[in-house]
């Protein structure tokens, strides 16, 4: 008797022009498509606008699988069935030519266990599919994060609820689950300057994760929102810290302000 085969765990990244509008005129744009894709989160940045969705089916195979997922997307936005090839020696597959319905660019669907393609490390605990935001300041300049929640189920009522902190921050990047964001921006000063600036109210403040040359503090006001502000001498890496899903490291007292 064969037993019932499990079904593949897939993540997709469907990326969309970004367009000349800012990160947060991008995200007004694309929140309802992402709703009616039925997508897990959105990311916008300098260079990127992508709807991010996951999805689980049985099929003979891994590739038949991700044929069977792409699809829908694939009609949606005019690309043919033979634009979507499957890449055996890596397991994912993707779109090699545009489509002729935009906004859509391109599309990648990868195992939900491996990095999606080009997209970088892997950030928070159980998240699909992996998520990156990238930012390039001067030496001068410090990167902030600003993690909040808000009370909302869907993607567009996420980006509606975000607005006073969209027109706040300005951010440069801003990565969207239904209920929660991070948004990626250059800060106009040190930590405790930005809270009072952004309105966090009474915060603790804290320093997480650090390498050689940077340190990361950290300010989380009454309501949960959190504040992270990297200053170093270091290149900024686009894979510090998570987009979504905030991982805490414990630093020596001794490490140099």
């Amino acid at each position: 008797m064969a037993r019932n085969k499990p079904p593949f765990a897939m993540k997709a990244m469907l990326r969309l022009e970004r367009g000349t509008g800012n990160a947060a005129a991008t995200l007004r744009r694309y929140a309802p498509l992402a709703d009616e894709l039925g997508a897990d989160g959105v990311d916008v940045d300098v260079e990127r606008a992508d709807v991010l969705l996951s999805g689980r089916l049985v099929a003979v195979s891994e590739e038949r699988a991700m044929h069977a997922m792409a699809r829908p997307l694939l009609h949606r936005f005019g690309w043919r069935e033979q634009d979507f090839v499957f890449s055996k020696n890596v397991r994912y597959a993707e779109t090699l030519e545009a489509p002729s319905d935009p906004p859509a660019t391109h599309l990648v669907i990868n195992r939900a266990d491996q990095e999606l393609g080009w997209e970088g490390a892997t950030h928070g605990t159980g998240r699909t599919p992996d998520r990156t935001l990238d930012i390039g300041p001067t030496e001068a300049e410090f990167v902030a994060r600003l993690f909040v929640t808000v009370p909302a189920t869907t993607i567009a009522g996420t980006v509606e609820a975000l607005e006073p902190w969209l027109a706040r921050v300005e951010p440069a990047a801003v990565g969207v689950d239904p209920g929660r964001a991070a948004l990626l921006f250059l800060a106009r000063a040190d930590l405790r300057t930005e809270s009072e600036r952004l309105g966090l109210g009474p915060v603790e403040t804290g320093r997480i994760e650090a390498d050689a040359d940077h340190v990361i503090e950290t300010a989380t006001a009454a309501d949960g929102a959190t504040l992270w502000l990297r200053r170093g001498t270091d290149p900024v890496s686009r894979h510090w810290p998570g987009i979504i899903e905030i991982r805490e490291m414990v630093i020596d007292d001794s490490y140099p302000v």
